[in-house]
């Protein structure tokens, strides 16, 4: 996918209507922002460039009327798009008047929100809107390597994220590199110079995690010797990222919403609050929206932290960056245990970009990292661990993925190869076919 070169923002109060649009523009390869408020709305507008407004009319602590407003003072080039579920001949002529380009009434068709959002880009550009090019084929990114689609347009999506404060949610799977990405978005942009403070939420007992975050003052509770800054605080005027978001418990997730909402903590014990200025970008494995329907967590702190979502892929859906990963791990690591020169032969290699990497990148990192050290020279078939060259973990993965017959072929091929020491010869006699024959079924 190649994202469109336009940022939109999307306002609603209905979070099912936010998440349908969402996806729309999604499928259109739009990069959104998403407000459910008029009042987060004007935070993501302080900050964030934005191509295309798209907007409820009746929303609490604020409507659309004034949001409009706001944008035609502030922001007269972009153009808007209302939507509603209470149209009327005032509200539109109103809006109209505030410069929407276009007034949906709800229940609307994909088709017909499709028609009007690239209308109202047209009339903003002259144009319909136009893809924005892969911006680079570099193999690296800081600190990350790719060049699959899937990796540059997560560098795409960063880019466009780094130099604002919009919130920000990363989804993946254990070892896809979330933190590297929210160290990405922090490091490239304007803010660099400022405060990242990582915090696993997950590893901080239920009793601390909310000293920890907002801190307490003086006599607090048992043992609170002395006032102490909050993890907050200390990432003034940069960026905090909490990891395992979807462990922390309900009192605490109550505490973050004010913290999202207000832009202020409250020190445990505390009498006043204090403002804060703080980019949030969380993380998680888990399945909010899932927890979110078994009330296991808040559904206004799920979409107050989900202004910006960022997936990061699989390794099993992008194994076309297997081996540049695995080059830039020997470099790494290599130097580290004194063998620079350490390369790897072409059936390891293979066999590495055929397995389907359940624990993702940081598996494949470690793996590599165990070869190295149990190897002289090159890495071969023999340095593999046997967790990997087995037929079972081919066709039937922790993620539940069947091979094609070629496949399937294919890994027994290079199981028999790691059996007797890459000799193609012996090999070849065991399966009962030339060396011509098995070449071939190598590539």
């Amino acid at each position: 996918m190649v994202l469109q070169k336009e940022n939109i923002l999307i306002v609603d109060d209905n979070y099912d209507m936010l998440e349908l649009l969402h996806r729309n523009l999604k499928s259109l390869n739009f990069h959104t922002y998403k407000a459910s408020s008029v009042t987060e709305a004007y935070n993501v507008l302080q900050f964030t460039p934005v191509d295309l407004l798209i907007t409820d009319l009746q929303m609490p602590g604020g409507n659309g009327l004034e949001l409009l407003e706001y944008v035609k003072e502030h922001f007269p080039q972009m153009p808007s798009l209302v939507i509603t579920g209470f149209p009327s001949v005032d509200t539109a002529l109103k809006a109209t008047k505030l410069g929407a380009q276009d007034y949906l009434t709800k229940p609307f068709t994909a088709e017909e929100f499709k028609k009007a959002v690239f209308n109202s880009l047209k009339k903003n550009n002259n144009s319909h809107p136009t893809e924005k090019k892969m911006s680079s084929k570099a193999d690296s990114y800081a600190g990350m390597a790719g060049r699959s689609k899937k990796f540059i347009e997560l560098v795409d999506i960063i880019e466009r994220v780094k130099d604002n404060k919009a919130t920000v949610l990363i989804n993946g799977e254990s070892g896809t590199g979330k933190e590297l990405v929210a160290r990405a978005i922090h490091y490239k942009g304007s803010f660099a110079a400022n405060p990242f403070i990582a915090v696993n939420c997950g590893a901080i007992p239920e009793n601390l995690i909310e000293s920890e975050l907002f801190g307490h003052v003086k006599g607090a509770f048992s043992g609170a010797v002395e006032t102490r800054k909050g993890l907050f605080e200390a990432a003034e005027g940069g960026t905090i990222f909490l990891d395992e978001i979807g462990t922390v418990p309900f009192t605490v997730q109550t505490r973050l919403l004010r913290v999202l909402q207000e832009k202020e903590i409250r020190k445990i014990g505390a009498q006043q609050s204090q403002k804060i200025n703080v980019r949030i970008i969380s993380a998680t494995n888990s399945d909010l929206q899932q927890m979110v329907r078994e009330k296991q967590f808040r559904e206004d702190l799920y979409y107050r932290l989900n202004v910006v979502t960022i997936e990061t892929a699989p390794l099993r859906e992008r194994k076309e960056d297997i081996p540049l990963l695995i080059s830039t791990f020997l470099k790494k690591y290599g130097a580290e245990y004194g063998k620079p020169s350490m390369d790897i032969t072409e059936e390891a290699l293979q066999v590495l970009q055929s397995y389907n990497w359940p624990g993702n990148v940081r598996e494949l990192e470690n793996v590599v990292q165990r070869m190295i050290i149990m190897a002289d020279n090159n890495i071969e078939l023999r340095h593999i661990p046997s967790v990997i060259t087995t037929p079972e973990q081919y066709s039937f993965s922790k993620v539940n993925m069947l091979l094609s017959l070629r496949e399937a072929e294919k890994a027994h091929i290079l199981k028999v190869l790691a059996a007797v020491g890459n000799n193609k010869t012996k090999a070849a006699e065991i399966l009962q076919i030339d060396r011509k024959t098995l070449r071939s079924k190598l590539l």
